[in-house]
């Protein structure tokens, strides 16, 4: 399969594109589509992609997210994605032109779907008929699975930062042994084993003369089915979370740093809202102080006036009544005077002999009434002590002078004030700095790792219990006829033959896979170049391992291996399989170097890429392969260089012919 050119109208960042990426001829198979970050190089490999898989488009919000955004009414306006094709079915090299347009019609996203063929035509859509779709879809289905299956395009479609992703245990485990059994075309042969099995496994219960064996055989090989059949699902389910997990590391290591660095910016945040809050609440504070001394200035300043006024005056009555207060402290109280009397009179008569009865009462109003006649008279009488008190509030008042401490504050808030512009500024930078992710993504992910250990240990429990009904199913004796069936013969051999056949296959392909990636990566892995001795895939078909050992003697372990050398590691293998698959599709490469050092982008460039395939495109930047140096090594290969450029006023990407402004010298 190759393509030979891709259409597109209204996706993302494309207005409009036409694009030749036909490759010239067999000796330079390099398609390079260079730019910048966020130019619209991955939009155009998403557009590839979508152009042959359909987009999954969930709304009117959605439609309007995938459009262009310079577009201002998109208003029965279309996306549109098309990409010619050819690729040899049944030994006939046969051209395609697949078209898919989407549009929103009463607020949902419709689309329709045309192949061409030649001189046929398939078109199919969301209003087609459902019997008219489904031959027309189906047609299509086979002509795309024909070429590449939709499953097998991540081994041949991919953006080389993730793949260092995939060099991990379970990841690179599950990837040889899917790659095998699809890309390489060995569920065929499992197909092959599961039917004549069924086919035994029927002719067994005929041979059954007891009809309680038989149903008990017939009910244990429902069992068995069943039980294969869960099997497969929980082995699509756990390779679907591996893939998943796969897929999105690079996104969940992002959020988790991004939640981190949004925790402590939203720490930072917080407390520079409180110390502008703060401030402001300092200076409503500040103001209504101001409005109280302002409001209370004018009583301020008439009371102490009033105050220096009749202070002397003032100050004079008290002295007066305080001499009063003073000589009347020297007079004796109606009791004391009652009581003195009494204490006299009691007295004299003891030593004296009296002629009378002394009357004491009138002694006591005697005195009294000497007292009060001779009492001072106060002409301020008028005056009590309240009146008194007041009067003296008046000439002190005890109002101590507000500003001194007031002009300290006022000094204090004018220097906050100043600050108030930097921190409102520091505020709006800091709210810049959150990503705005929704980290609800993390814990998604987290149940998918959680799901992922379930699955596995499931899929051990499923797996015994499938031995066990195999050999249950092995303890029935089976009645043998008079006469020799040679059908029946042949049908007991055939499950064993077609396994023998798939694993006599199998280790014919393990082994030719096992040689060219040694080969491989003594070339391409730099770290270790011209010292890996083996690399071996586990005899176990249904769980192949991957390893790699040093001429030493010990194995490489994958995990430490670094970034770069995992993404070559990954590279290479991914190589082996287009080389040794049933498909040749074309190799499409977003971010092409995407962790490699300077020695081992070197290598890629000089060994790696120009055989890499029949058609490779390559989406690069100018840091990964370098148009001053990188470009000319790779020129001979190359049959055509594009360089995609943002317009920021048309908000849109446009394509034009060289890279990086350097042309290919044909």
């Amino acid at each position: 399969m190759q393509i030979n050119h891709i259409h597109v109208e209204n996706y993302k960042t494309y207005l409009n594109l036409d694009l030749d990426i036909s490759v010239k001829s067999e000796d330079r198979p390099i398609l390079l589509i260079g730019g910048m970050n966020g130019s619209g190089k991955t939009t155009l490999f998403d557009a590839i992609y979508s152009a042959l898989y359909g987009l999954n488009i969930n709304g009117e919000a959605h439609f309007r997210e995938l459009f262009n955004s310079g577009v201002q009414d998109i208003t029965g306006k279309r996306i549109v994605l098309e990409v010619e094709f050819e690729g040899i079915v049944t030994n006939t090299l046969t051209k395609y032109k697949l078209r898919r347009t989407y549009q929103i019609l009463n607020s949902k996203a419709v689309e329709n779907v045309t192949l061409y063929i030649g001189g046929n035509t398939y078109s199919y859509g969301t209003h087609t008929p459902s019997k008219e779709k489904s031959l027309n879809e189906q047609a299509v289905s086979k002509i795309i699975k024909a070429n590449l299956p939709s499953e097998l395009s991540k081994y041949f479609l991919f953006d080389a930062m993730k793949t260092s992703e995939l060099v991990k245990d379970e990841q690179i485990n599950n990837l040889i042994r899917d790659s095998i059994k699809s890309v390489m075309g060995f569920n065929k042969y499992t197909l092959l084993v599961n039917v004549a099995s069924k086919l035994l496994e029927n002719a067994n219960a005929d041979r059954l003369n007891n009809e309680n064996a038989r149903d008990e055989y017939k009910a244990l090989q429902e069992k068995k089915r069943t039980l294969e059949t869960e099997l497969q699902a929980l082995r699509g389910n756990y390779d679907a979370a591996l893939s998943y997990a796969t897929n999105h590391r690079e996104q969940y290591e992002r959020l988790k740093n991004g939640k981190k660095e949004d925790e402590l910016t939203l720490d930072k945040i917080s407390k520079t809202e409180s110390n502008i809050n703060d401030i402001a609440k300092a200076e409503r504070t500040y103001r209504q102080q101001a409005d109280d001394i302002t409001k209370s200035l004018e009583t301020d300043v008439v009371m102490q006036k009033l105050a220096s006024a009749i202070k002397n005056e003032v100050e004079a009555i008290k002295n007066y009544k305080g001499g009063i207060e003073e000589q009347r402290k020297n007079n004796l109280t109606d009791i004391q005077i009652e009581y003195l009397t009494r204490k006299v009179v009691e007295i004299i008569s003891g030593k004296y002999e009296m002629p009378n009865e002394v009357d004491v009462e009138a002694i006591v109003n005697a005195i009294k009434y000497s007292r009060d006649n001779n009492d001072v008279k106060d002409e301020y009488d008028y005056l009590d002590e309240s009146d008194m008190a007041t009067l003296n509030s008046i000439i002190m008042p005890g109002v101590a002078n507000p500003y001194p401490s007031f002009q300290q504050q006022r000094e204090r808030i004018n220097y906050q004030m100043e600050d108030l512009p930097r921190l409102k500024e520091r505020l709006r930078n800091l709210k810049k700095e959150l990503n705005g992710d929704d980290y609800s993504f993390i814990t998604k992910y987290d149940e998918n790792e959680v799901l992922a250990a379930q699955l596995k240990e499931q899929l051990k429990e499923k797996e015994l219990e499938v031995k066990r009904v195999e050999k249950t199913l092995e303890t029935y004796e089976f009645d043998s006829p008079d006469e020799a069936d040679p059908s029946y013969e042949m049908l007991k051999k055939l499950p064993n033959f077609f396994k023998r056949l798939q694993h006599k296959l199998l280790q014919e392909r393990k082994t030719r896979m096992e040689n060219m990636m040694k080969e491989l990566l003594n070339v391409n892995l730099v770290s270790y170049s011209g010292t890996i001795s083996k690399v071996t895939l586990s005899d176990n078909d249904d769980d192949i391992s991957f390893k790699i050992y040093h001429k030493a003697g010990n194995e490489i372990p994958l995990n430490q291996l670094n970034a770069g050398a995992k993404q070559t590691v990954m590279q290479v293998l991914l190589k082996v399989l287009y080389e040794l698959g049933d498909y040749e599709p074309p190799v499409m490469i977003d971010t092409v170097m995407g962790v490699l050092d300077k020695e081992s982008r070197a290598t890629i460039i000089e060994n790696y890429f120009p055989n890499l395939a029949r058609q490779t495109i390559l989406l690069s930047t100018d840091t990964e392969i370098r148009a001053e140096d990188d470009y000319k090594r790779l020129m001979p290969f190359i049959s055509r260089a594009y360089t995609v450029k943002r317009n920021k006023e048309r908000q849109c990407t446009e394509i034009v012919e060289g890279y990086f402004g350097e042309t290919i010298n044909d």
